[in-house]
Parts: structure tokens; C-alpha cells; sequence
């Protein structure tokens, strides 16, 4: 077997068959966290959780609207896994906690639970950075659900590595650890989220090129925002854009590479 920096070789195949309790949690749960939208305004009287912090690089409001689209690609890969058991059971587990880590997340962060929050995406973006690992092996055969599959990790993966990073700053900042106004260490934290943003990217990026579309969609967003506060972050989101660009070309080649070193050897 060859192994060419992160990129499997086709002769390396992942085991596609998911346990009817696994694809029954990802639907339950996938379905859960879309409700869960809804739970605060039951619980907390309508109000949303407004003591959140202005940061430079917090993302423009539009770019949240990518949570319906993660919402509907899971309830809608959760209905696939039951028919058809498909992708791999730890891909399946992976996908049904961070399912269920979103809907709690969701609860505590409109109690306005300090810490918690962010400590719930960090799970979230670890098991769905492992499920966006499995999702970018080899399969024995293409099909729709391999599509699927790949589409809904990509995006989720990509939104939750992003999202991580501004939740712990919006946390440092709240708890008085930092100053909100200041920016030098908001551009430490945005450098270091385009840095794992562009590792995941060549890592998995040429089999989910959803993933570093979705990060991108997060970089562009944070320079809409900061685009007439702060030039710095504008200049690093820019910066992060290309690299993640650079980063996706890098990863296709290395795919084709590893491909013609297995099929010569």
C-alpha cells in the first residue's frame, strides 16, 4: 500500500456498511438539530442570545444561512443511510454525534452558557474533520450517495473548522480575557483557522472540494464584514482565500499523482 501525503491510494477501500442503529441516530439526530432552531424561542421567551461580542472577524450575517443547507443535507443523508446502509459506520457515528452535539449547542449557546458553546462546536469539528478523513478514501464504486455524502461532510466539516475558531474568540473576548477592540489577536486566531483550513484543504480537498468551497464562503464573509473596520483581517482573509485556492490544486495533483504511482508500480 502507498501512502502519499494524506492521499489514499485507490487500492485502499473504506468498508461501506452502516449498522441500523448508527443510520437510524443520523436521521433521529440530523432531524433534531433542525428543530433545535427552534427550541430557544420556546425556552427563552422569543429572545434570541444578543450578548454575543462585535468582532472583526466574525462572519457577515448572510453567511449563517449556509446552516439550512447543512440541515437539510443531513436529515437528507440520514434517509439515505437507512435505505441503503451505505458509507462506512464510523463515518455514519461521526456524523449522528455531531448532529447531536449541534442540537445541544444550539440550546446552551441561546442560554447564553459560557464556554460550553464552543467546547460542543470543538467535538463537532473534530468527528466531522475524522468523517471528512473517511468520506475522502476511495470507494469501490461512484455513485449518488458517494455524492451525497461527500457534499454534506464537505460543507459541514468546513463550517464547523471555521465556526470553531470565532466561537472561541467571541468566548475569550465575553469573559474579559481579551479586548474585542483590539485586533492583533483576532488576526492571530484568523491566521491560525486559514492554517488549518488550508491543511484539511490538501488533505481532502480533491475528493470533497465542498470542504474548501464552504471555507472559503466563511474567509469571504469575514471580509465583507471587516471591510470597512479592519484592513488587516481584509488582507488575511484575502490571503487565506488564495492559499486555500493554491491549496485545492496542490491536493488534485497529489490525487493524480498517487493514482499514477499505483498504477506503475
Amino acid at each position: 500500500m502507498i501512502r502519499k501525503l494524506g492521499h489514499m491510494t485507490p487500492d485502499v477501500r473504506q468498508s461501506s456498511h452502516i449498522s441500523t442503529p448508527a443510520a437510524w441516530a443520523v436521521l433521529i439526530l440530523s432531524i433534531t438539530q433542525a428543530l433545535a432552531v427552534f427550541v430557544p424561542l420556546a425556552l427563552f421567551d422569543g429572545q434570541p442570545n444578543d450578548d454575543g461580542v462585535d468582532l472583526f472577524i466574525s462572519p457577515a450575517g448572510y453567511a449563517f444561512a449556509i446552516w439550512s443547507v447543512i440541515y437539510v443535507l443531513a436529515i437528507i443523508t440520514g434517509v439515505v443511510f437507512v435505505r441503503e446502509r451505505q458509507f462506512g459506520q464510523r463515518l455514519a457515528v461521526d456524523l449522528a454525534i455531531a448532529c447531536g452535539a449541534a442540537t445541544l449547542w444550539l440550546i446552551v449557546s441561546a442560554a447564553s452558557i459560557d464556554w460550553l458553546p464552543s467546547i460542543l462546536l470543538t467535538v463537532m469539528a473534530i468527528v466531522l474533520l475524522d468523517a471528512a478523513r473517511i468520506a475522502a478514501m476511495p470507494v469501490d464504486e461512484s455513485s449518488s450517495t458517494t455524492t451525497l455524502v461527500r457534499i454534506t461532510i464537505g460543507i459541514y466539516a468546513g463550517w464547523a473548522t471555521a465556526a470553531v475558531f470565532v466561537n472561541w474568540a467571541s468566548d475569550i473576548a465575553r469573559s474579559g480575557i481579551a479586548d474585542e477592540s483590539s485586533v492583533g489577536w483576532q488576526l492571530v486566531v484568523l491566521i491560525l483557522a486559514a492554517l488549518v483550513g488550508i491543511a484539511v484543504t490538501y488533505l481532502y480537498g480533491a475528493a470533497l472540494p465542498a470542504l474548501p468551497i464552504t471555507l472559503a464562503w466563511a474567509l469571504v464573509a469575514i471580509v465583507v464584514n471587516a471591510w470597512s473596520s479592519s484592513t488587516p483581517v481584509v488582507v488575511i482573509g484575502v490571503v487565506g482565500i488564495v492559499a486555500l485556492v493554491l491549496a485545492y490544486v496542490a491536493s488534485r495533483r497529489a490525487s493524480h499523482a498517487a493514482g499514477r504511482t499505483v498504477a506503475i508500480s
